[in-house]
């Protein structure tokens, strides 16, 4: 089907939603939302290192909502195909994410087409923003209860034709009282309603006004918001609350036979009165919210990219989210009977590439063709990020220096931050990030964004092994087949090769209830000067956790990974046992078929997670 329209669009006001909500544009096919797993993992395991994770009922645990806000919305992110601004704000840590809103000021916000698929694809749902930041608006919607049907329809065929879950309801400004009793009636409608037509649906109400219409953000639920939070799926409180507010909340939220988790504490990353003042120091509010066992709704975390600029944004986005992981929950993709794959890209890059090669672009130039590199940013080609945080970015130490402002020459004082991981010293001076290596670097293994180069798409994953014993954990997911698995990884290593008995070629971990397992290839091929590929071959049906690991310590990128179903056909495969051995097995036997390598597994003989 042909594309329409080439960006998307929000409706600025009511008659521009009624004069096109039956002629609504038709966008590329959208990604349908990705079944979840029952069962999350707890982040401050994954944060120890622990090696056997412990699977939690998700619906025992708080929630995690992520709000938009960067500079307005509907930047380089509005336009179908993409565009050429390759450094533009992106998002990537998905799996700890439940529900992302995508927010501007405009009346009617739908999400961009990319940022659907994105959050699709890594099971994340994601709700449209409908906002008044000014009275007038709301007395003709609210006139009759006809009326505030007619808006609700409008708002629900949206949200089925774009293919979101729903919306968040911000009403900035002050309401009559006599149509509050109106308001409530859409509310309810709303809810009720999208809920018959969209599986999973939400309607979250913002608190901002009061049951009497006044604007007056409450930072709790009481008495004079409840009955908005009573009439939609939940509450995303203001940012200016405290310890006992949250109590309240909790105690006010029992009380209704509401789920606690109903409730979304708004953690405002750019501080304005939030506690802990926001920035990485965002842990203390999360901390605080999670001890209420209590939602979070973090709003604008696009701050690493719209405050520090483009240049340190991949490091500093790690660096924020390695600090709240500890109180965050890894969800858990379904893959049933499809293949998993993924080429780490992050929907951006510098130049294209596709199987290793440089895509280019032709250009004509008085009459003669001129051949460029073709930089883009488009979030609907983004693949399946990695699960797990960086947990040496996390801070180990930090401290403050105080300046004199060197620009006016005042008595004014600014603060420099200086914080520590195990891989970075972070120096932040105003907006200016300065990031340096520890020196020496820690005996840990750790992973890195790379966008110098990549297999397909515009990036890679560079793996840095310091220490062999350990292994690098990727993925987290719930991939089942119907027959026995077929992984492949394609790689390049840039140490050169070295004569050994030690072959290091990636050894790839594949884990899920009955244990691990520590494959080595089954057969080994190059695709180009660059890049390799290996093919590994196990009688596991199911996979709850990807990982990699090498015999020694290197260097290593990974171009893409992916798992997938078995053609049937005679063959052996290889895997690493208890032991320490190398077993080979025939696909048509039930026992090894042949001899062990030691060499190549004695690292591996019980594995410890790094990352």
């Amino acid at each position: 089907m042909e594309t329409e329209v080439a960006e998307a669009r929000p409706f600025k006001n009511l008659k521009e939603l009624y004069d096109n909500v039956d002629n609504l544009k038709l966008w590329p096919p959208i990604k349908e939302l990705r079944e979840l797993a029952d069962y999350v993992y707890l982040g401050y395991e994954i944060d120890a290192t622990k090696l056997d994770l412990e699977k939690v009922d998700k619906e025992k645990l708080p929630r995690t909502l992520l709000c938009h806000d960067m500079k307005g919305g509907y930047l380089e992110d509005r336009f179908i195909n993409g565009s050429k601004s390759h450094n533009s704000y992106l998002f990537y840590h998905w799996s700890v994410v439940d529900t992302f809103v995508y927010f501007s000021h405009h009346f009617v916000t739908i999400p961009p087409f990319g940022w659907i698929n994105a959050a699709h694809d890594h099971g994340v749902k994601i709700l449209g923003t409908v906002i008044t930041e000014r009275e007038g608006i709301w007395e003709p919607i609210l006139e009759t209860l006809e009326t505030a049907r007619r808006f609700a329809d409008a708002l629900i065929h949206v949200a089925k034709f774009y293919k979101f879950e729903g919306w968040l309801l911000n009403v900035e400004n002050v309401i009559e009282t006599s149509f509050v009793n109106n308001l409530l009636y859409f509310m309810k409608y709303l809810t009720e309603r999208i809920h018959t037509e969209i599986r999973g649906s939400e309607i979250i109400w913002y608190d901002s006004i009061t049951r009497e219409g006044k604007l007056h953000w409450q930072n709790e639920l009481n008495d004079k918001n409840v009955d908005f939070f009573l009439n939609c799926d939940g509450i995303y409180l203001n940012y200016n609350w405290t310890q006992s507010k949250l109590a309240n909340s909790y105690t006010l939220a029992k009380s209704h036979n509401r789920d606690v988790r109903d409730i979304y504490v708004g953690l405002d990353v750019w501080g304005r009165g939030c506690p802990g003042g926001g920035g990485f120091n965002s842990t203390y509010a999360l901390e605080k919210i999670r001890q209420e066992g209590l939602s979070v709704g973090i709003f604008a975390s696009g701050w690493t990219h719209e405050f520090f600029g483009p240049k340190t944004f991949h490091v500093l986005e790690n660096l924020f989210w390695a600090q709240l992981f500890p109180y965050l929950y890894v969800h858990v993709p379904i893959y049933d009977s499809e293949v998993f794959k993924t080429s780490f890209c992050r929907g951006n890059g510098g130049c294209q590439y596709r199987s290793g090669e440089v895509e280019l672009e032709m250009h004509v130039v008085r009459g003669r063709p001129i051949f460029e590199k073709k930089s883009f940013y488009n979030l609907a080609m983004q693949k399946p990020q990695i699960s797990v945080p960086a947990p040496y970015l996390k801070f180990i130490s930090s401290r403050e220096l105080k300046h004199k402002d060197d620009e006016t020459q005042s008595s004014k004082e600014w603060t420099e931050y200086i914080y520590e991981t195990r891989r970075y010293v972070i120096r932040i001076y105003k907006n200016i990030a300065t990031i340096d290596n520890q020196s020496p670097v820690a005996d840990v293994n750790f992973f890195e964004f790379c966008d110098q180069f990549s297999y397909e798409g515009g990036s890679c994953l560079k793996l840095i092994t310091n220490e062999p014993k350990s292994y690098h954990r990727l993925f987290l997911i719930h991939a089942e087949f119907q027959q026995d698995i077929q992984a492949t990884i394609v790689y390049e290593e840039t140490e050169p090769v070295v004569e050994t008995e030690v072959q290091n070629v990636p050894i790839l971990i594949l884990t899920n209830d009955a244990g691990s397992k520590s494959i080595v290839p089954y057969k080994s091929e190059r695709l180009n000067f660059k890049w390799k590929k290996c093919i590994y071959l196990t009688n596991m049906k199911t996979v709850n956790e990807i990982s990699v690991s090498f015999a020694r310590k290197c260097v290593c990128y990974l171009g893409e990974v992916s798992l997938e179903q078995r053609q049937r056909h005679h063959f052996a495969y290889s895997e690493i046992t208890e032991r320490g051995e190398l077993r080979l097995w025939d696909s048509q036997r039930t026992a090894p078929s042949c001899g062990y390598m030691s060499a190549i597994a004695r690292p591996h003989e019980r594995h410890r997670a790094a990352t």
